[in-house]
């Protein structure tokens, strides 16, 4: 992607970004050589929304290690103690509010224009951390299969990517991310080519969460930045089960919230979209789950669009269970061309290629498995 047409983001968003980058490139150098970097990155991705604390721990460790010696040699000996240190929980919650202002008030996450992948990996930092997240793929193994041996996606067309099951985090999205990756690699031309992630509006507010999205090809997913996007032949990939499939999650089960799920059948319906099932298969196994407070957590959901699902990995923390993921990449289901770009379908078209479309998948999760329960609700 060209730099310079990337969207612009808040300068604090930026600086944030530069520092993940920073510290996930240091980490990458680390780690490596001790075989360790597996491990750490994903357990960094087991715990991708709690980024916030290890957040506050960089800071932390940044103005130890490079502010400190400034105090010292521009104030007097003992100033870092008597300033910083004395007043460390003022600086701290000062730090969070501000990013916490500054996420509540920035709108660049309904910018569709140049809402691309940030890193270059020409450059030497974006690339080590970007290799950093790439060892992911040692500890966790992933396949993309094909629905046909010499199966093609032409680039040229536009595409949803309608990703399942959710699981805790919805890893079949990582596919589509950058190029590179294993989808990438046996579907040239498509990740590179305007193509977008939607992610939960509240995703964006979230200090250190929200870096993250943005340093990635992620947009809101309110149907009017959906709209935008489409409308700027841009393709698009989503979870479409959200939140609410992430609290169904139970290993060695794989839970759909589909059935009612019209929205990006009838987006693809107005623009003319082929849409194309991806399942990860394995990726509801990668941590355990549990059902406590279930009524409550599912009305925050549904009222606040808050997910809270209560999940660990192994030995309890957040490292996943090490479970290959197989991402099946099924047959486009075709749609056709609307009269009127943008023209919205009646209901019944909407349903009765919804309906199309969950028969496709579940044929391609029957075909796939033989001893996973497929529940769609």
């Amino acid at each position: 992607t060209n730099e310079q047409a990337l969207r612009r983001l808040p300068l604090l968003t930026e600086i944030n970004i530069y520092i993940f980058t920073l510290t996930f490139a240091i980490l990458h150098v680390v780690l490596q050589p001790t075989g360790l970097e597996p491990i750490v990155a994903s357990v960094c991705f087991g715990n991708l929304f709690g980024l916030i604390l290890p957040y506050l721990a960089i800071i932390a460790s940044f103005v130890h290690i490079f502010i400190r010696p400034c105090l010292e040699f521009c104030l007097y000996a003992g100033a870092y103690e008597s300033i910083v240190l004395e007043y460390k929980y003022v600086w701290i919650v000062c730090v969070l509010l501000i990013n916490m202002a500054v996420a509540i008030t920035d709108t660049s996450h309904r910018a569709v224009e140049g809402a691309d992948y940030r890193y270059n990996r020409s450059r030497y930092l974006d690339d080590a951390a970007g290799k950093f997240w790439d060892s992911c793929e040692d500890y966790i193994t992933t396949t993309v299969v094909p629905w046909k041996e010499n199966a093609t996606l032409d680039p040229k067309r536009q595409y949803i990517f309608a990703c399942h099951p959710h699981g805790i985090h919805c890893t079949p999205l990582g596919q589509f991310h950058c190029k590179g990756t294993p989808f990438d690699k046996r579907f040239p031309g498509i990740c590179d080519n305007k193509l977008s992630g939607l992610a939960a509006s509240i995703v964006f507010k979230l200090p250190g969460v929200r870096e993250f999205f943005l340093s990635l090809n992620y947009i809101d997913a309110s149907r009017n930045v959906v709209e935008d996007a489409l409308e700027a032949h841009r393709s698009l990939f989503i979870c479409t089960g959200s939140g609410e499939e992430s609290l169904l999650t139970k290993r060695g089960e794989d839970v759909l919230v589909l059935s009612r799920r019209r929205g990006f059948i009838r987006m693809a319906l107005m623009y003319g979209c082929d849409i194309v099932p991806i399942f990860g298969i394995g990726n509801s196994d990668l941590f355990a789950t549990y059902s406590w407070a279930m009524g409550a957590r599912m009305w925050m959901q549904k009222k606040l669009h808050i997910s809270i699902p209560i999940f660990h990995g192994r030995y309890l923390t957040p490292l996943p269970y090490k479970v290959p993921i197989q991402v099946l990449v099924g047959e486009p289901l075709k749609v056709p061309e609307p009269k009127v770009r943008g023209e919205k379908p009646d209901d019944a078209t909407v349903d009765s290629y919804l309906k199309k479309y969950i028969e496709r998948v579940k044929d391609m999760h029957k075909q796939h498995t033989t001893d996973r329960k497929l529940t769609i609700r």
